[in-house]
């Protein structure tokens, strides 16, 4: 019943094609990862990936005159943004970046059921059976980050989730301790270590506490520390050599960061390679003073001068600087044939929780990445209609802007 293909959901950026829910939560899931551009939070994980595609496709499922509000797509979205960060502060692990499973496909596959659990209003019993059943589809190893496989990660986990709530409100049972249970959630974490939740009436939302780091360029999030530090310096050497980088005169680069292998890549050969190598990151910073989505383009990634730059580039990973989104810090320094140093340092890039992006520069992000694969009308649309998410009365006028349509056409369509 759930697998049928009489019912589907919007494929984003696509006027005329349209999957089934499951299908569509997955494409555009892998979609949202598929730069490594979504953000990321605290304890490590890619928090709405993994929830906003099985969410939007769920709402599109439910019957005509049953309307999903705004303000039901934005509860039922918190709820799963919620359960992720719950799941994640049960352990200190987590709190590193990881070293085995990539968090959005354990803890985001919770989170998408649970959103979903809460877009069909399940009963406690059947929300504790989505969870049961989505930890069932949980985890996938960190090995294949850096390869075109990890935005699957998070596609499946949207899929899984969304699958997992739709198979509870069938009647489908798992084991209600799941989360309780070294052999359930705890068989990801070594030191997992579950805890009574507040009262509804106490209960602080994570959310409320921290935001969620927004990337300015797509790459993995600790290579963004490297990046306004190498920038910082870049702009120092110009300043101090008449105007221009003075490549030639450059003996050594050293980037002081975070023992983190996955992201540890001297020599990048592709774009999903170099958007996990800190030295790939520090070189282009120094180049070119800023990253951007071009920066991973073939054409860049290949190029002379930058790969003469990393042959003379190395790691140095101090004891203080351990590796937490929280804590990290980088510092490049650029040693000179001269004799000469110019270093500096990074502890929080703009972006991060701490130093949030303004709302125009977010803004900017979205429509620069928007304007690619949809109309402007439609990008302005989508801003317009998240803005005031919570007083639209049928979110369906969000998919129909995200597949493409213009404001001008969906008033036609509503008049």
């Amino acid at each position: 019943q759930i697998y049928s293909s009489d019912i589907s959901s919007t494929i984003w950026g696509h006027l005329d094609f349209r999957l089934p829910p499951l299908y569509a939560a997955f494409v555009n899931g892998v979609a949202v990862h598929s730069m490594d551009f979504d953000d990321t939070w605290h304890p490590a994980t890619h928090p709405s990936g993994a929830v906003l595609p099985a969410v939007i496709a769920l709402a599109e499922a439910f019957p005509r005159e049953k309307k999903i509000s705004g303000l039901d797509l934005l509860l039922a979205f918190n709820v799963g943004i919620e359960v992720q960060g719950r799941l994640l502060r049960f352990s200190s692990e987590a709190r590193n970046i990881p070293k085995r499973f990539h968090p959005p496909t354990v803890v985001g596959t919770m989170g998408s059921a649970a959103a979903c659990a809460k877009l069909l209003a399940l009963d406690q019993p059947k929300c504790k059976n989505a969870l049961a059943i989505a930890a069932s589809y949980a985890g996938a190893p960190l090995a294949n980050a850096a390869t075109q496989t990890k935005p699957l990660h998070v596609g499946n986990a949207a899929k899984h989730g969304l699958e997992a709530a739709c198979l509870a409100s069938q009647g489908l049972q798992g084991n209600k301790q799941i989360l309780d249970m070294e052999s359930g959630i705890g068989a990801f974490y070594t030191d997992y270590n579950p805890q009574t939740l507040p009262t509804l009436q106490s209960y602080p939302w994570l959310l409320d506490q921290q935001d969620v780091a927004i990337k300015r360029f797509p790459a993995h999030l600790g290579t963004h520390w490297v990046a306004d530090a190498a920038s910082s310096v870049r702009r120092k050497l110009v300043e101090s050599s008449g105007n221009s980088l003075p490549l030639d005169k450059i003996e050594k680069v050293v980037l002081k960061v975070p023992e983190v292998k996955y992201v540890n890549r001297p020599s990048p050969a592709s774009e999903h390679e170099a958007r996990h190598s800190f030295q790939f990151v520090a070189c282009s910073a120094l180049l070119d003073g800023s990253m951007s989505v071009q920066s991973f383009t073939s054409e860049n990634i290949h190029r002379l001068a930058l790969r003469e730059l990393l042959c003379k580039t190395q790691l140095e990973h101090p004891p203080d600087n351990t590796p937490s989104f929280e804590s990290l810090y980088c510092e490049v320094s650029v040693m000179l044939r001269d004799g000469n140093t110019v270093s500096d340092r990074c502890d929080t890039f703009y972006g991060h929780w701490r130093k949030p992006l303004k709302k125009e520069d977010l803004e900017k992000k979205f429509q620069s990445n928007a304007s690619s694969i949809l109309p402007a009308e439609a990008a302005e649309g989508i801003i317009e209609t998240v803005y005031n998410l919570e007083k639209v009365e049928d979110c369906s006028v969000l998919t129909k802007f995200l597949s493409g349509q213009s404001v001008r056409a969906l008033s036609e369509k509503l008049h």
